[in-house]
């Protein structure tokens, strides 16, 4: 079996062995907890140097009443000794232990001499430990001593007998655990969380392995045993405080003990000196939570509730002063107290949810919902709506809609115009958030109806900026800045900073995605800036978002980036996933749109693993994904952009839609194969007819006229899409140059002249579209044109990045830690090439740095 990180020890065992065979003899003391690896360490030494000595082992039991002697009996049956009848007694021990000396002595060959588990030693054999080590350097032998330090505490006999032993004759080694690094390695390899395992076992081998050998939330047989086998060798009082500490998930404040129960504290010393405790910031804890689980895990239901009891009424004791709410719900939880647990779940919630801890505070929210026990409307109603609200902030859109439809119907009930207005505006939102135009449009329609004949309230100009936020999204700019304005009325009348933040960002946004670009970004800066001040997470998100995204469509792809680095760590800080997610989305297809097409699909692919994803974001990462496939000429782009299209067609909104559109139309150009039927396009034709809008026109109207040779005129055209001779094909090409899209500047390149269509080709075999090179390599052979650049080679298809192969030769001599001029001289090439090769390698490996490129290049496979 391969030891991991064990080499400097064996590197020590070697070192040491060869000093004894130089004639004079040591000992090693080699210490570590249960499963530290002791054995095994031994056991592959002891392979290792099985020709060069004699080796004898014996081992300490733990019995009840351990045997006199039995690591030396071992040895004798080894040596094929009779073993003496009876007790030796103490007057014929240094006769005894002289005679086994000389059975083991060999002048010529080396004598390994192996005692296991010493901290389990007979009073007898530790005398002959003593006897032996104090004449070790005058034999040619080497005593390895193995002890669990977790068992010695400081006044058993193995601490005396190494203090009587002279320092140069004997060396400890204490082994240590894993490295977090390590276990993570370990666990990757099975398909495991690494930091899960680590947290666990603390890196001990033993815990590792079991733990990895058979994954799951429960203690491993194996672990259990030996762990139950120390628990049951201790007395009452010290078990009984390893079960109280075993019903606590959190550590245990040293405090507390006295109020507890003061007859606790010499049990918990001798086990923190034993090492199955630990300390740490006045705080006592199992040193592995394997322990804290089996021990719990063997608990009666009834033992485990008088404990949970116990710790529950200590706790309440002092709550003004610790605030430890989270932990009072666990116990109360455990020793069945529901009221309590009702009691305090909400005020956990609203502290979680108050330092941006949103999925914590949904989770405590539910608690409270499925605890209680009571029917009283005004609680369910409190518990429905908060948790719904939370439920909307962490991307859990199905639970949201079914909390605030239950608020809903309580609400009708009630017979409460506002709050029956209100959830319904929050409805139609998160229907909009889960795919499902129709819905929500009801909903807003409906919000609309109820609280337009009441006085002014949030609820109301809530509703407006809502309508003015569907309106944004369907590009109808005057009813969203009618809706809008009149929601900005009501909010400033009610000096409403919340609604107001609401309703800047629609207006704000509406004006930014209709050509008003400046007087847009200045609202939605208003928005955000209002929203960071009061602390309104989720409108701080929407500005972040909008503003993000915008940026993206205009193709300032600088200013997106600020925006998105901004506003994914602010949501991340928050628990804000729906909004951290969605931007990631757009994060993807910036990396698409700016030719870093491994990132995009590693963030595509990353969102589309989770199978619950909403439809707004599941519908960008599948258009990324299938895309970057499709120009590659790799299989199913077509199954994934017609799911996308399903759902795209279902949010009626042209941001959704025009982009999957456009991308069939892109397939339709590249594999020559009609996917689209008329009546689907006229209807977008339809849709975008004298809009102004830039949610994906211009690109629709693009590869509407490069596929279907159809043209389509639009008011407000970008530079990088205008596209009707020469002259403009290469202000495109500039146009995209400047803004970083490389395969949009080759598109462009394409379209005007024979040499520029060569430049064109070259880029897109850079990128590794595959498909893109061989469809444009056929249109340039139609038209006659000569010396079309070579594909991409077969020695550069062996590798995933389409390294050339003097690009991998100039990075296998970067490997190696050359210079440009080194590197240039051992090819024959000159140090401007290199630089040149270097500079592809980069771009290709999409690093920024030579040391990077050799790290990429191996995690790869590229190289070796």
């Amino acid at each position: 079996m391969e030891l991991i990180e064990r080499d400097g020890f064996l590197t020590a065992l070697r070192s040491q062995f060869e000093l004894v065979s130089e004639g004079e003899g040591h000992t090693i003391f080699i210490g570590g907890e249960a499963g530290i690896g002791k054995t095994s360490l031994i056991k592959t030494f002891c392979n290792e140097v099985k020709n060069k000595c004699s080796i004898y082992q014996g081992i300490c039991d733990a019995l009840f009443t351990p045997r006199p002697l039995a690591p030396l009996y071992d040895v004798l049956l080894q040596l094929g000794k009779t073993i003496p009848e009876g007790n030796i007694d103490i007057t014929n021990r240094t006769a005894f232990f002289t005679n086994f000396l000389h059975e083991l002595s060999d002048g010529k060959k080396v004598t390994l001499v192996v005692f296991e588990d010493i901290h389990w030693a007979d009073e007898a054999t530790l005398d002959f430990i003593k006897f032996l080590a104090r004449r070790i350097t005058q034999l040619k032998c080497f005593f390895i001593l193995t002890y669990r330090d977790t068992e010695i505490d400081s006044g058993h006999p193995l601490r005396n007998l190494m203090g009587q032993l002279n320092p140069g004759s004997f060396t400890r080694l204490g082994l240590l655990p894993l490295s977090k690094q390590a276990v993570e390695k370990m666990a990757k390899e099975r398909g495991y969380n690494g930091e899960d395992v680590y947290r666990i076992t603390n890196g001990n081998p033993f815990y590792v392995t079991e733990i990895l050998a058979s994954y799951s939330q429960g203690v491993p047989d194996n672990i259990k045993d030996s762990i139950l086998s120390v628990y049951n060798k201790m007395n009452e009082k010290t078990k009984h405080v390893w079960e109280v500490l075993s019903v606590l998930p959190t550590a245990f404040e040293i405090n507390y003990l006295d109020k507890l129960d003061a007859s606790y504290i010499p049990a918990v010393q001798n086990c923190i000196d034993s090492k199955i405790l630990i300390v740490d910031n006045e705080r006592i804890l199992f040193k592995h939570e394997l322990y804290r689980r089996t021990i719990e895990s063997s608990l009666s239901p009834l033992a485990r509730i008088v404990l949970n009891k116990k710790i529950l009424d200590l706790l309440l004791e002092s709550f003004e002063e610790n605030q430890a709410t989270e932990r009072i719900i666990h116990h109360a939880k455990n020793a069945n107290e529901y009221d309590l647990v009702v009691k305090y779940a909400p005020v956990a919630a609203r502290q979680a949810a108050s330092v941006g801890a949103h999925i914590e505070a949904a989770r405590l929210f539910l608690t409270a919902i499925e605890y209680y026990q009571g029917n009283d409307e005004d609680t369910l109603i409190q518990f429905y709506e908060s948790y719904a609200y939370e439920c909307y902030l962490t991307n859990q859109a199905r639970e949201a809609i079914i909390y605030t439809t239950k608020a809903l119907d309580i609400w009708k009930k009630k017979n409460d115009i506002e709050k029956t207005g209100n959830s319904m505006r929050f409805l139609s939102r998160l229907w909009w958030w889960n795919g499902n135009w129709n819905r929500a449009e009801s909903f807003a329609k409906e919000a609309i109806e109820v609280l337009d004949n009441q006085p002014s309230s949030k609820a109301k100009a809530m509703a407006y900026s809502n309508m003015a936020q569907l309106k944004m999204l369907t590009e109808k700019l005057d009813e969203c800045l009618y809706w809008g304005e009149k929601a900005i009325v009501i909010a400033k009348e009610l000096n409403d900073e919340e609604t107001l933040s609401h309703a800047l960002n629609n207006v704000g946004t509406v004006q930014m995605t209709h050509g008003s670009i400046q007087k847009g970004n200045e609202l939605l800066q208003q928005s955000l800036a209002i929203a960071v001040k009061n602390s309104y997470n989720e409108h701080a998100a929407r500005a972040y978002t909008n503003l993000s995204c915008n940026w993206v469509m205009l193709k300032n792809y600088r200013e997106a980036e600020n925006f998105f680095d901004q506003g994914i760590r602010y949501c991340e800080e928050r628990d804000l996933d729906a909004w951290s997610l969605y931007m990631l989305a757009w994060v993807a297809r910036l990396k698409l749109e700016t030719g870093h097409w491994k990132e995009a699909c590693n963030i595509a692919e990353g969102l589309l693993k989770n199978e619950a994803q909403t439809p707004i974001i599941r519908i960008i990462v599948l258009v990324v994904v299938a895309t970057i496939q499709m120009r590659r000429g790799e299989d199913d782009a077509l199954g994934q952009l017609m799911e996308a299209r399903k759902m795209a067609s279902e949010s009626m909104e042209s941001q959704r839609i025009l982009p999957v559109l456009s991308a069939l139309l892109e397939y339709e150009w590249i594999t020559g194969s009609a996917v689209l039927d008329d009546k689907t396009l006229d209807v977008a034709k339809a849709r975008i007819a004298g809009s102004e809008t830039i949610f994906g026109n211009r690109e629709f109207v693009f590869w509407l006229r490069k596929a279907r040779k159809q043209n389509l005129t639009l008011k407000n055209i970008q530079d990088g899409y205008y596209i009707d001779n020469t002259e403009s094909a290469l202000t495109a090409a500039a146009f995209w140059e400047r803004n970083g899209s490389p395969y949009e500047e080759a598109l462009a390149l394409f379209e005007a002249s024979d040499e520029s269509k060569r430049k064109a080709i070259a880029i897109v075999q850079q990128l590794g579209a595959t498909a893109v090179y061989e469809r444009m390599k056929f249109e340039m052979r139609r038209s006659g044109i000569k010396k079309i650049p070579r594909g991409i080679r077969k020695a550069t298809q062996s590798n995933p990045e389409f390294l050339t192969d003097r690009e991998l030769d100039v990075l296998r001599l970067l490997q190696e830690g050359l210079h440009n001029k080194e590197i240039a001289a051992r090819l024959f090439i000159s140090a401007k090439t290199v630089d040149h090769h270097i500079s592809a390698i980069l771009y290709k490996l999409e690093v920024n740095s030579r040391t990077k490129a050799v790290h990429e290049a191996e995690k790869l496979g590229i190289i070796k």
